[in-house]
């Protein structure tokens, strides 16, 4: 699957999905405990649907082997077929339609259907932080929090528990700030003072990295990394092969 439309076509889905993926989740937290907003939930389901239905669609359009791609694709297929919403009140006198509905067998799906979204999630989510720089950068930033979480926690009082000071460390170097935690002694001042001044540089730079992937997301380039590095190669070799021509003359 190389051509430019099946790889410009998967792309552009990235970003739908991964809203899909956090659609969902609140959808089945309504649909199983508020009745009340059951309508919202039902299109809200019926649109996270649609997304990926469009989009096994487009792809298997433009896939060059289709029997490949359906091949490669089964568990997306099976979630198009079975896992249609519930259907609208108002279409309800149809037989086919009341058939459909199937609620057990729905409400099964779902599930799935949120389990194979969660791993497309993680998919792009790896795709962001491929960067082994940007991968030290966010294991950093862990680090960073778990340890200055500890020495807020040792270091003032008013704090009872170890996930308080993860709590404060957390909301502090995202410059959140809710002010619900603060430092009181002249220590943890100090020690506040040491990680916003550490944790605003690594969070700049996973939220620019963030961004950067989802307006490369949005672009349209001719020529991808993979493909320019391909025209380096042969360039590569056809200047080999020029100055071994050029020896063998001389």
């Amino acid at each position: 699957m190389n051509n430019q439309n099946y790889l410009r076509a998967e792309k552009f889905f990235e970003i739908p999905v991964m809203i899909s993926v956090l659609m969902l989740i609140p959808v089945l937290i309504i649909e199983y405990s508020q009745q009340t907003l059951s309508s919202v939930a039902l299109y809200l389901n019926w649109g996270i649907w649609i997304v990926f239905l469009m989009e096994y669609v487009i792809l298997f359009y433009f896939a060059d082997d289709k029997l490949k791609f359906v091949k490669s694709h089964k568990i997306e297929l099976v979630i198009v077929i079975f896992s249609f919403p519930i259907v609208p009140e108002g279409l309800q006198s149809s037989g086919f339609l009341r058939f459909a509905r199937l609620p057990r067998l729905l409400n099964a799906l779902r599930f799935f259907r949120l389990a194979a979204l969660l791993g497309r999630f993680g998919t792009t989510v790896k795709s962001i932080f491929n960067s082994k720089g940007l991968r030290f950068i966010v294991y950093a930033t862990i680090g960073i929090v778990l340890f200055f979480g500890f020495l807020f926690y040792v270091s003032e009082p008013g704090v009872t528990s170890y996930s308080d000071g993860l709590w404060w460390a957390l909301v502090t170097i995202t410059t959140v700030g809710y002010g619900d935690i603060t430092p009181l002694t002249n220590l943890g001042r100090i020690i506040a003072s040491s990680l916003m001044i550490m944790g605003i540089g690594f969070i700049a730079t996973i939220t620019a990295a963030v961004s950067s992937y989802f307006i490369t997301s949005f672009s349209d380039k001719e020529v991808t990394i993979n493909e320019l590095g391909e025209k380096l190669d042969k360039l590569e070799k056809e200047i080999k092969n020029l100055k071994k021509e050029i020896n063998d003359k001389q």
